[in-house]
């Protein structure tokens, strides 16, 4: 198996049939055809369903499974080749759920980058669970959570809390109650357990008669729309007024939270300066975690 052959499996993955991935990459089809059937050959697999008179490709079962290996395989080619030109002493790998990363510490990344000139840092988005298996396998040193999940090997402390805040597109001045929400209308990210069991309790249920999504790029477009609400951590509340006008309700009794984890693997040495440098920065958060007086809207 060599890199010639894992770059033709992915251009014909990617392009859809062989004629334009010769094209592509500048080659006969028949160089493809041969390249691919010596992976096959090689790895004792059929990777692609060949019929008669069908020009677009489909993948077996073997080879959409190969398929997510040669693109690990394509990453380490190109890190590889970058190994001269980057020069770096240490590689860091942080990854958050989408929120954190880019409504809270947007500020504390700058920072990082911006000291540790000598480290190359590796920030990804993912979502807890999946942040959760990365760092058990140590393909991310550090990352930051909503959702906790048992685990022998990693280490889990609690990194910050934010407030939950009612968001609503309505030009109405008329006042908000729970019971006058559409509850068509929610727009629903679950923010970890402490806030399923709040919803539950003032809602009568965990989820949502909404639409749920996973990012908040998401719940900003669809508050473009009259009627529209969230409850949304106060960062994203900040962020979203930015653009438009939005009533930002605050509760003032039995206030919803969300708890953010920072986690890493116990034996994992290679990110403890890193490490340091968050929690030394750590009130940097604090503009994006606190409403002035002038941005509130309301309260319930």
């Amino acid at each position: 198996m060599n890199t010639s052959e894992i770059e033709a499996f992915l251009a014909v993955v990617r392009s859809g049939n062989i004629s334009k991935a010769s094209k592509q990459l500048f080659i006969s089809q028949s160089t493809i055809s041969q390249r691919i059937k010596s992976l096959e050959t090689k790895l004792e697999v059929r990777l692609i369903e060949r019929s008669k008179g069908v020009t677009s490709i489909k993948l077996s079962h073997d080879g959409e499974t190969f398929y997510k290996i040669a693109l690990q395989w394509e990453q380490l080619m190109t890190d590889s080749k970058m190994l001269k030109q980057k020069q770096y002493d240490k590689n860091v790998s942080i990854a958050g759920v989408d929120s954190i990363n880019n409504f809270v510490l947007t500020t504390i990344f700058r920072k990082l980058v911006s000291d540790h000139d000598s480290v190359s840092y590796f920030i990804r988005t993912h979502q807890s669970d999946e942040i959760y298996s990365l760092v058990e396998d140590n393909v991310v040193d550090i990352g930051f959570i909503l959702q906790e999940r048992v685990s022998e090997t990693v280490i889990k402390e609690e990194f910050f809390r934010e407030e939950l805040v009612l968001v609503i597109n309505r030009a109405s001045s008329a006042d908000v109650t729970l019971d006058s929400l559409d509850a068509s209308k929610e727009l629903y990210i679950n923010w970890g357990h402490v806030f399923q069991q709040w919803h539950e309790q003032h809602f009568g249920y965990a989820g949502t008669l909404g639409v749920e999504v996973h990012t908040g790029i998401l719940i900003n477009e669809f508050l473009k729309s009259p009627d529209y609400w969230a409850i949304v951590p106060v960062s994203m509340a900040k962020a979203f007024s930015k653009e438009r006008s939005l009533q930002i309700i605050k509760f003032k009794k039995d206030k919803p939270i969300r708890i953010c984890y920072l986690i890493y693997e116990k034996d994992n040495n290679n990110f403890k300066d890193t490490y340091h440098s968050i929690l030394e920065n750590k009130e940097m958060m604090a503009e994006h975690l606190q409403l002035d007086e002038s941005e509130v809207t309301g309260e319930l």
